[in-house]
Parts: structure tokens; sequence; C-alpha cells
């Protein structure tokens, strides 16, 4: 009965949900069991646990029946039936389409007043300038039912303006799906017949967005601001024109977004292009990235409307890293590690906090945290996160001057390079290129001389290495030394 379906849905209800459900259950428009309404008074006592000794099925059967001889296909019966209202009660309190079912049977009613009343309200309700996603379609029922309701009501100018508006909210939906498949997905292989049958692909070649965007531009559409922000998003990742990621960047950070429980997918495009301009040496936007960081945790995870993502809490840490500013990464570790560890990944704090003690200097506290994780406790991709391990091992065991157990590591890698398949091939040549000149540094290192290395930072520069820029210093550290010995 502890894990049971029922329990579970139970166990998932908050308490003010927990309450709302009970009153479900006493409704008799919605239960006419009484018995059903009976066990939930009994079971609710268990919650939120339901772990009792005492939660057994003859127990509460006892319970709602008295001295009724045990049924066990009765009892399932009860259970089915909270079920079956536990399922209703989801639906009920999570329908986002009330207004528009309200609007709906106003219309067929013919109660106009009431009809003009209630969409006037909706529509203000929904703000024609807001960016969420999601709200489109439900804008889109809406201004449908105001065009129908116009129609029967032989209110033709009334009718034309809804049915534009509703025109207005279809060419809106239609460029919210491009901008959601137009990004390429890195993650997601693509096969040959995918790519060919791409309907993404062949409306972006076929359509003129940017005589679109002037066009909507230059016009006093209701819904002008939100079109143009999907029209910046696609011409964004289309041309590459950083006047659209100003554009995207002003509307998020001045438009106030309502409660959602998604990232705004605008946010991806601004990463996207953040990631662009970093890869053709602008490090001017390790800032810029860091700023939209900081705005997404404000806004999505710290107000608690979506859950910490393991991929952006670690995205936070290294951006804090990456800018100077380990304050903001360790709040965020202290912020939310709970959650992670609380997924099943046991000992990440050590990880984390061995990462950014690094880059603060403190080597030795650096190597004491990395030891004490056991990556065996890791839910999250343990794949990713071993090189991610091994590198900060690596850089540790180099600072503190560790030199035997620096070339037992590389050799150990360098062994797993050669042995293992499932790495990624555009990566693994980085990986590579790291062992090789790690090796290089290590044994430079040993020699007192410090001969060789005044054209190490030359060729570490035209080769693809992982870990470029630290190696880069490190090569620049041992060259100046040699010339200091001079």
């Amino acid at each position: 009965m502890k894990n049971s379906q029922l329990i579970n849905i139970l166990r998932s209800f908050s308490k003010a949900e927990l309450r709302a459900f009970g009153r479900f259950v006493n409704s008799p428009f919605f239960n006419t069991s009484d018995a059903s309404a009976k066990l939930f008074g009994e079971l609710k006592k268990f919650y939120p646990a339901f772990s009792d000794s005492d939660l057994t099925k003859e127990r509460l059967f006892s319970l709602v029946y008295g001295k009724r001889k045990y049924s066990n296909l009765l009892f399932n019966k009860l259970v089915s039936n909270l079920i079956k209202l536990s399922l209703e009660y989801l639906t009920v309190s999570n329908n986002p389409l009330k207004q528009y079912s309200l609007l709906r049977g106003l219309r067929k009613k013919q109660l106009g007043s009431l009809f003009k009343h209630t969409f006037g309200k909706t529509e203000k309700e929904l703000e024609h300038e807001n960016l969420n996603e999601g709200d489109t379609v439900y804008q889109m029922l809406i201004n449908m039912e105001n065009a129908n309701f116009n129609l029967d009501t032989d209110n033709y100018l009334g009718f034309e303006v809804s049915r534009m508006r509703h025109m207005e909210l279809n060419t809106l939906y239609f460029l919210e799906r491009v901008a959601a498949n137009f990004i390429e997905r890195t993650n997601i292989a693509v096969t040959p017949e995918i790519e060919k049958n791409n309907i993404i692909k062949n409306l972006n070649r076929s359509i003129d967005y940017e005589g679109l965007y002037e066009q909507i531009s230059g016009s006093d559409l209701y819904y002008k601001k939100r079109l143009m922000h999907y029209l910046s998003m696609i011409l964004l990742h289309k041309n590459r024109d950083e006047r659209f990621y100003r554009e995207i960047k002003a509307s998020l950070f001045d438009t106030p977004l309502w409660d959602e429980d998604i990232i705004n997918l605008a946010y991806i495009y601004l990463l996207d292009f953040i990631t662009y301009k970093i890869k053709t040496g602008d490090d001017s936007y390790f800032y810029e990235r860091h700023a939209v960081y900081k705005k997404i945790e404000h806004d999505s995870f710290a107000s608690g409307n979506v859950k910490i993502i393991f991929t952006f809490f670690r995205n936070f840490i290294l951006s804090g890293i990456n800018t100077g500013e380990f304050e903001w990464s360790k709040y965020v570790l202290n912020k939310y590690i709970g959650e992670i560890e609380g997924k099943g990944n046991t000992g990440m704090k050590n990880y984390f906090e061995a990462l950014i003690e690094f880059n603060e200097g403190k080597y030795e506290s650096s190597y004491r945290s990395i030891n004490r994780l056991d990556l065996k406790k890791l839910a999250v991709d343990k794949f990713g996160m071993y090189f991610d391990i091994r590198f900060l091992k690596f850089k540790i065991c180099y600072e503190l001057n560790l030199i035997e157990e620096s070339l037992a590591l590389i050799d150990s890698f360098e062994h797993y390079l050669k042995k293992d398949t499932k790495i990624n091939r555009t990566v693994k040549p980085s990986y590579i290129g790291f062992t090789k000149y790690y090796k290089k540094l290590i044994q430079y290192k040993i020699k007192e001389e410090y001969t060789g290395p005044e054209d190490f930072p030359e060729k570490i520069q035209k080769e693809k290495v992982h870990e470029k820029k630290w190696l880069l210093k490190k090569a620049r550290e041992l060259a100046g030394n040699k010339s200091s010995k001079k």
C-alpha cells in the first residue's frame, strides 16, 4: 500500500493541494461515494510520508467499514475511485483554458453582456506585449471566440478586427515554432534523411524574413513587439547580426516576464550568439554571458518557477569563475547544491568546491576537496563528469608540483583514450593534444635547466588542444623561468 499508485499521487500533492483535493472528494458533483471520501479522510492522516506501520489495506478497510469482513475487491474499488478522482482533480486544477471554455459557453448561450465583460477582462489579463511562450495559442482561441461572437451578433466591423488579430496571432505562433526549431540542436544526431526532410530549413530558404522584419517594424500591428521579438531571434541565428542580439536582450531585460515554468526561448538564442562571439575571439562576451546567466537565475530558478537544471547549475558556476566573480559561484553552489545532490549526486559539492578553490589559487584546499569525491555516487552523466574531474586533477597536481602523481594520472588517461570507443571523435584530438603538452610541461619541470619551452606557446596555439589557455599560461611561465635562469 505504501508505494501504490494512489499513495504516490497523494505524496506528490502539496499541503494546499491535499486540502483542495479533500474538498473535491467531498463534493457530490464529483464524487457520490461516501466510502471513498471516508477512505481519503483516513489516508490523509498519514501525509506526507505515508510510511506508518498502520498503513495497510486491512486497517484502512476497518476504519471505513467498521466490523465488516475485509474484501480485497471492494477495497480496490475504493482505491480505483480515488485514483480516478485524483486524475480528475489534476485535470480541473491544471486547466489553462478555463477562460476560453467560459467564453465559449457564454457565446453559445447568447449571454452577450457577460461575454463582452469576460472577454475584455481576459484580454487585459493576457497582456499583448508579454514575451512568454505558450500564451499565443490561448490568445488565438480567445480571439477566435470573439470573432465568432461578433459574427453571431452581426457586428461585421468587430468581426474583421478580431479576424485580423487572430491572423496576427497565427503568424506569431508560426514564428514561435520556427524559432523553437530553427536553432541548431548540437546534442541531437541528425541523419541525412532527416536533414533532407527538414521543413524548417526549406521554409527558411523560401521566406524573406528580412523583408518581413522591415514591413512589420514600420507597421502599427497590435502584436508588433512580439512579432519583432521572434523575427529578431530567427535573423540573429541566420545572419549573426549583433543588433538583433541587442534587441532581444533589451526585450528580455526590460519587459517583466509572467511566471512561467520554462526557460524563455530567447535566452537560448542569446547564449547561442554569445558562444559564437566567444569562438571568434571576443572575450568581452564572457561578461555578456554572465549577465544573461544572472538574469536567468533570478527570473527562473531563484523565483522557484523552474527547478534547477544541472547544465545551468554548472554553467552558472563556471561563468562566475570565468569572470572572476567567485562569490557568485559560491552563492549558486550553496543555494542549489541540495537540489543537485538530492537527485542522487552525493558528494557533487566536493567537485565544485575544488573547482572554485583551484581558480582562487587555493590549490591545497582544492586537492583535499577533489579527493573527497566518489564518482560512483553521481547520478549525472558520469562520462562527461569523468573528463571535468580528470582535467581538474591534472591541473591541481601540476600546481602542487606532485610530479609522480601527475605522471601516473597522465599515463592512465592515455591508456583510457586509446581503449575507449565512446569518446566523441570531434573532441578526442584535443584530449590527445592536452596529454602531449601536459607530459612535456612535467618533463621540463623535472629538468632544473628548463630547456626547450620557448617555442611551446606558439605550438600550443596552432594545435587543437583542450585547456589551451591554462597550458599556454604554464608554458609561458616555464619560458619566463628559463630566461631568468640565464
